[in-house]
This record gives structure tokens, sequence and C-alpha cells, in this order.
């Protein structure tokens, strides 16, 4: 394995050990929440949860691992990672949150198309979080430590999701220079104003 296979498949690996982590604890989460109610089953807990955390994990490893390389285009797919969670239908909208939350930062769009998708995307984000504090009793220590605990575990996603789709540097660069040149007044003698 040469150095650069080595560079490319180290964000993978921790990406992906990064993404069990994560199912892990919302897996430690549910239970929680639904207290004596929650059971574990193997299908449920690896198939549903800790499989596809891993592996939204390491698609997220692998499209920062291009991104690192200066390879951000051709990968704009691996920016759907969360998708990979979807074993659970039910899923759907918070995982939509997470791409939504990225778009709306991402400056790679109209200001108006990304205020369409990436505020309900917020409001999500920040909504679920505020349901817990209701239901798991925000003034116990258990219950906040839930409610922070779900807050938390909503934003690693979504946070990723922001950092993988906002343009670099080097890609915003052009943009600016674009706005910069049309708003340089003409050179030579400006009229007076009357």
């Amino acid at each position: 394995m040469d150095a650069t296979t080595r560079g490319q498949a180290m964000p993978i690996v921790v990406g992906a050990v990064g993404g069990l982590a994560w199912a892990a604890s919302m897996r430690g989460m549910m239970a929680q929440l639904a207290g004596f109610d929650s059971t574990f089953h193997w299908l449920g807990t690896f198939g549903f949860i800790l499989i596809p955390g891993t592996a939204m994990g390491a698609l997220f490893g692998w499209a920062f691992a291009r991104r690192i390389a200066g390879r951000p285009r051709g990968a704009a797919w691996l920016a759907l990672a969360p998708f990979a969670m979807l074993a659970d239908p039910a899923t759907l909208p918070l995982l939509a949150a997470f791409i939504g939350a990225g778009f709306l930062f991402s400056r790679r769009s109209r200001r108006w198309v990304r205020l369409l998708a990436g505020i309900p995307s917020l409001i999500m984000l920040i909504g679920v979080p505020i349901g817990v504090a209701f239901i798991a009793d925000i003034t116990t220590p258990h219950g906040a430590w839930l409610t922070i605990l779900i807050g938390a575990l909503l934003w690693v996603p979504a946070l990723a999701e922001i950092v993988l789709q906002s343009a670099r540097d080097d890609e915003a660069a052009p943009t600016a220079a674009r706005v910069s040149v049309r708003e340089e007044p003409a050179a030579g003698p400006q009229p007076e104003a009357v």
C-alpha cells in the first residue's frame, strides 16, 4: 500500500469508526428515550442502525478524502451519505435535514433556494431536541443529559454536511473575483452628479 492509498484510506477508516460510534450512541439514546419498553434485536440494532451508520461515516470519510486531495468535483453524490441510514424509512425527514443544513450554508445556489431547503432543516434539527426536552423532563439531570445527547447527535452529521458542502477557498475565489469585477467603477473621469 503506497502513501497515496494510505492517505485516502485513513479518512475512510476514521469516518467508518466515527459513524459506528455515532450510530451506537444514537441507539443508546433511543433506548434511554424509550425506557423500559426498549428492546434490542439483531436486525433492528445492527441492520438498521449500526451497519448503516458505519457506512454513512465511511462515505463521509471518502468525501473528505477527496476534498483533502483537491478532488471535490465528481463526488457531489457523497453529500448524500446520510441516506445510507435509510434502512428505516421513518428516518427520511431527519436524513434530509442533515443534507438540507449543509446545502443552506453551501453558497452553491441562489440564496432563496438554499433558504427554501435549509430553513425546514434547521427547524427540524432544533425542534427535535426541544421536543425531547418536553418528553424527557429537562428539569431532571437525566432529562437534561438526554436532550443534550440528542441535540449533539443530530448536529454531528449536519455539521459534516455543512463542511462537506461548503465551498473551499479556492472554489469561492473565482466567485468573489467575478463580484468584485462587476462592482469596480469604470476607469476614467466620472460625470458629476447634478
